[in-house]
């Protein structure tokens, strides 16, 4: 059976018995599994700080846990979270989209386990979400802050006069326009998390740019990665 987080009452971290550790062992980096909760016993871990979660969620070395349902959120609540997240993060800039109109898709839940450390974890929710274009974001948002802590977005359908006429905000991101757009990605990022979020790293190859935005909290600086197309962006993304 799936791991039921909120019937569990998972505060913010676990201790991993020797059922799940046995997964940790195999190092199957990504990979989603099932296990019965009866198998997992759990421990309360310090809260993580925002920068640490948005570090989490897209570090390479982690191990997921597909779970039942959420701790912070329900599934239609995760949901209407995402839409105005998404719409909250853009908002005021050459990304910016409309908040009516989307439809969510392929919701799914898990818990993100730190391999190096698995008493460090966080539940996610990840949506697909479309609008009437058929533009697509695939959001990934914090189960306990309702915070979005990555993002891929592909702009597609309707030409630049249909756009136009229907009132929606598209962005325009060609050539020289490109580091424009990776310097108001990172403003965006900036306002959005409440934290300083400087362009640490930019380079265009072709029509594409890759960038890294580095997030400064205290004495943490943590990277978040991210490309930049004509067809959308993304951030804090794997590459």
């Amino acid at each position: 059976m799936l791991l039921g987080a909120a019937a569990l009452g998972l505060i913010g971290g676990f201790f991993l018995p020797n059922a799940v550790a046995g997964i940790m062992d195999t190092r199957r980096l990504d990979a989603v599994v099932s296990v019965d909760a009866l198998s997992i016993s759990l421990d309360v871990e310090p809260v993580l700080s925002l920068p640490r979660r948005i570090a989490l969620a897209a570090s390479p070395h982690t191990e997921t846990l597909g779970l039942s349902a959420g701790q912070g959120m329900e599934a239609e609540t995760a949901k209407a979270v995402a839409v105005r997240e998404l719409a909250r993060l853009c908002s005021g800039t050459v990304f910016e989209s409309a908040e009516n109109g989307y439809v969510v898709e392929n919701a799914s839940v898990v818990l993100v386990i730190d391999s190096n450390n698995p008493s460090i974890s966080l539940i996610i929710w990840e949506f697909r979400i479309i609008d009437q274009y058929m533009s697509e974001a695939i959001v990934t948002l914090d189960d306990e802050t309702g915070m979005i802590l990555k993002l891929i977005y592909r702009y597609r359908g309707g030409t630049g006069a249909q756009q136009e006429s229907a009132g929606e905000s598209f962005p325009s991101l060609y050539g020289g326009d490109m580091s424009e757009a990776a310097q108001e990605l990172v403003e965006m990022l900036s306002e959005y998390y409440g934290i300083a979020v400087s362009l640490g790293d930019y380079q265009l190859i072709g029509n594409i740019a890759y960038y890294r935005a580095d997030m400064h909290s205290g004495s943490l600086l943590i990277p978040m990665y991210g490309i930049i197309r004509t067809t959308g962006f993304t951030f804090n993304e794997r590459i």
